[in-house]
């Protein structure tokens, strides 16, 4: 099935509620929100829709503004949710149903991307009894609980976390890695949000509730990738050709340039011999291509699919796009829409894009202009440090040039960029401020010296940074002292999984901290530096940090900076770990199990328990209780 969405004007309209009853796979999303309370409630009654047989959704899940007390009968079976599709940052979105005493997800157990929030709900237990961090696979997902009723018993019945009082939440061994049939028989490799026996009296294969990668539709099967005969269906499932054409309520299109099955043909495409979609030649003979690649003018990161098949278009200008959490939108995903752009014709605006930090996205971009009343024009791009770098030619430009206020790219790159274009179109025109050493780079040192800093005494919960700084910074031409210019010295870290952090990406600036000491510079008679030590405290032991220091004039500026360095701290003592149970196998043993400790500190080598024999003084109220151990113990 595609999307759902059950609104208060598919509700008026008369929704038919058998219509979803037969889908497994939701392609899309699924919006529940009828809104009954907004009518009148005697005659517009809480949609009973039921998903029967739903295991998976490829996007998010909206479930709010409804008077369900339970999702248990509606949702019985749904074990993963995707996560392709984000609304505004969050996979699972349960808000404003007045009457949910529980949720009763109690199948749900893998969400792979986004973030989950669970709001004003005012009837709502259990919502904070569940693990989510054992069915949320991204790390770095934020799980927001607030305005819900928290006055609710813990797990009366379960040993640690819970859908409701009597549904306790599946656990999985730590070999599992939270993908398991029980809690001690793991699901393949290939499966997630759990598996399942097709027939339960005999010994058979173990079949997934959903792929990690691709599945084969008719079949079935967990495959890597689609094989070479098929066609892939939104990242998700594997379909014949003939599958294809009746796939999308029996209106498929076979996309032969990327080997896909769609349900229509996308922007700058045409449709050919019935089912298949042939990529228009962009330009003006054919209005680029009937205009879908004409003017683009581009206000937010969804909007970028737009150009993604586009060879050559007549305008494009992106406006005031903020910097956004990674968890919401994988930018390099993203930017793969530019990929097939090779032209502009008249005008190119970036204005107030808070995502690039370099034009080379545009990788196949040969010309902007083709008279010379076109435009480009760059402005107020906060994050933008470079336009096209010298290794990747940039591409011809005619027409007028206008590029200003952007607070860290310095003039050196907009010279160089200029002196290449100019030797392949001569009359380039050039605003005067566009070459105004004060127009650009005003939040950036553009000088050529960078500070050397290394990192010493690296311990498990501390390490030293030592930053070099040239004296020369604190003197102008003249040989003045000019200390007052650069009084700041930040120290900037984070924790890393890569060795390719950038100073200003757009997507991740916010998520260095950042020590600020302030330089009290005092001229020694000798050498050409002096040295400054700034203490990392409280960090995680056996973790990668990433590093570099600033030195500037104001401290919410970036200025003259050092290169990016790496270190690992030691390991230490892991945290306790979780969920620690037993269980007796007999009268003279008991199996113990738990799951690892949330932050482990480095790789834990082996657990060493301690027991000892203790005497059960446990009071017995029930007077039949008492008598039934006694009977026991005698005999």
């Amino acid at each position: 099935c595609g999307d759902v969405h059950i609104t208060i004007f598919e509700v008026r309209r008369g929704l038919d509620i058998h219509l979803y009853a037969s889908c497994e796979v939701i392609l899309g999303s699924i919006i529940y929100a009828p809104m009954p309370f907004t009518t009148n409630t005697t005659t517009t009654p809480s949609v009973p829709v039921r998903f029967p047989y739903l295991r998976e959704v490829n996007g998010y899940m909206l479930l709010g503004y409804s008077l369900v007390h339970s999702f248990s009968s509606m949702f019985p079976r749904l074990s993963i949710i995707h996560g392709r599709e984000l609304y505004h940052g969050y996979a699972l979105i349960v808000m404003e149903n007045l009457q949910l005493d529980e949720l009763g997800l109690t199948s749900l157990i893998n969400i792979r991307r986004g973030n989950v929030i669970i709001a004003r709900n005012a009837q709502l237990c259990y919502a904070n009894s569940i693990r989510w961090k054992d069915i949320i696979e991204d790390p770095k997902a934020q799980v927001i609980l607030r305005q819900n009723r928290d006055d609710c018993a813990f797990c009366p019945t379960c040993p640690s976390a819970c859908w409701s009082p009597t549904q306790c939440q599946q656990q999985c061994s730590a070999h599992c890695k939270g993908n398991c049939l029980t809690e001690t028989v793991c699901c393949p490799d290939q499966c997630v949000g759990g598996c399942y026996y097709q027939n339960i009296t005999a010994s058979t294969d173990l079949i997934c509730h959903a792929c990690r990668n691709m599945r084969i539709y008719a079949t079935g099967k967990c495959v890597q990738k689609c094989p070479s005969h098929m066609l892939k269906v939104i990242d998700s499932l594997c379909v014949t050709h003939q599958e294809c054409t009746s796939f999308f309520m029996s209106s498929g299109f076979i996309l032969d340039e990327t080997n896909e099955c769609v349900s229509t043909c996308p922007t700058g495409f045409d449709v050919i011999l019935g089912s298949h979609c042939e990529r228009c030649i962009s330009g003006p003979e054919n209005n680029y291509c009937q205009g879908a690649c004409g003017e683009q003018h581009i206000r937010s990161i969804s909007e970028f699919s737009a150009l993604k098949y586009c060879s050559r278009v007549h305008t494009l200008n992106i406006y005031n796009i903020a910097a956004v959490e990674s968890t919401e939108t994988n930018l390099i995903e993203v930017f793969t829409a530019f990929e097939s752009l090779e032209q502009i014709d008249h005008e190119f605006t970036i204005h107030n894009v808070n995502i690039f930090s370099t034009l080379s996205i545009f990788s196949k971009l040969k010309r902007i202009g083709i008279t010379t009343n076109a435009t480009m024009t760059i402005e107020e791009n906060d994050f933008l440090t470079e336009l096209w770098p010298l290794s990747h030619p940039p591409p011809i430009i005619q027409g007028s040039l206008n590029i200003v206020r952007n607070a860290r790219l310095c003039l050196k790159r907009i010279e160089d960029f200029i002196n290449y274009t100019n030797t392949r179109e001569t009359d380039l025109q050039i605003t005067p401020n566009t070459k105004n050493e004060y127009a650009n780079g005003y939040l950036a040192s553009c000088e050529s010296n960078q500070l050397t800093l290394s990192v010493d005494r690296i311990r498990s919960l501390t390490a030293k940074i030592l930053v070099t700084v040239p004296k020369e910074l604190f003197f102008r031409p003249n040989g003045k002292n000019d200390y007052l210019r650069r009084p700041f010295l930040s120290v900037y870290y984070k924790t890393t999984q890569t060795r390719n952090e950038t100073h200003f990406d757009a997507t991740q600036s916010h998520k260095w901290l950042r020590i600020v000491e302030k330089i009290n510079y005092n001229p020694s008679p000798h050498g050409s530096s002096f040295t400054m030590n700034v203490d990392l405290v409280s960090l995680l032991g056996a973790t990668w940090y990433a590093v570099y220091a600033s030195i500037t004039s104001n401290v919410n500026t970036v200025g003259l900076y050092s290169t990016i360095g790496y270190f690992r701290t030691l390991p230490r003592q892991p945290e306790p770990i979780l969920n620690l149970r037993g269980e007796s196998l007999s009268r003279s043993s008991i199996e113990l199990m738990w799951q690892p400790p949330s932050k482990p500190n480095g790789d834990i080598a082996l657990y060493l328990i301690y027991y000892a024999p203790v005497e059960d003084r446990l009071p017995i109220d029930n007077p039949k209780l008492l008598c039934l151990m006694k009977d026991r113990g005698r005999s």
